[in-house]
């Protein structure tokens, strides 16, 4: 397949993108890697040469951009930098992942492995969903969101746009998240949340904290 894919950011997301990239070009569905651009010099795997920086990145004919950045306003900030260049972003489809014949979705949306949209859902251009997530039937999500791993977003629920959903989270059917929502790591949303809100699990406490002593004790298999 002619071209080339160029994945824009190096960090820890960046490393894993690269490695659904490879995956995708073995199974057809996309150009190879060539590698990527972090405004980071010290971004630097050692699978895959820094072409260079964001902010000085120009595209060339038969390049594809594979967008690795989780954080919706940085997403939408960088995205727009790049459009206005000219640059075409790739859909990142993992080989493994399920899409049903009813599910559209935008540009530049990134699928991880075990990934799901379930028929009739719609997803706007540059949604991120991670390792093991879904979108239900007849669901609704807004550019720019992003969905951790393992996420579950039932049934008809409406997901605005810019909102970040963190690991395990649950979205139970018929609710609407607004734009620009967070939700907490582990939390099941039962009732609408409104735009710019956030919600969240309680943190776990401390109930019980062992002195120096006792740990040394544990450690040695004195208790």
């Amino acid at each position: 397949m002619a071209g080339r894919v160029i994945v824009v950011g190096g960090g820890g997301f960046g490393r894993e993108l690269m490695c659904w990239v490879e995956d995708c070009a073995a199974a057809g569905s996309l150009p190879a890697l060539a590698g990527f651009i972090d405004d980071k010099p010290d971004a630097l795997p050692a699978y895959a040469p820094r072409l260079g920086s964001v902010q000085d990145y120009q595209p060339e004919e038969g390049d594809l951009l594979a967008l690795a950045i989780a954080k919706p306003a940085v997403k939408r900030r960088v995205t727009r930098l790049l459009k206005d260049r000219g640059a075409h972003f790739a859909r990142v489809i993992h080989p493994s992942t399920t899409v049903v014949r009813t599910a559209t979705m935008g540009e530049g949306v990134v699928m991880c492995p075990q990934t799901m949209l379930m028929p009739d859902s719609r997803v706007g251009d540059f949604v991120t969903i991670l390792n093991f997530s879904g979108v239900g039937h007849d669901s609704v999500v807004g550019d720019y969101t992003t969905f951790s791993s393992l996420c579950d977003v039932t049934g008809n629920v409406t997901v605005g746009a810019d909102v970040f959903v963190g690991a395990g989270a649950r979205l139970l059917p018929g609710i609407k998240v607004g734009d620009g929502a967070l939700i907490g790591a582990g939390a099941t949303v039962v009732r609408s949340v409104k735009p710019g809100n956030t919600v969240y699990v309680a943190p776990p406490k401390t109930l019980k904290t062992m002195g120096a002593a006792a740990v040394r004790d544990v450690e040695t298999g004195d208790a």
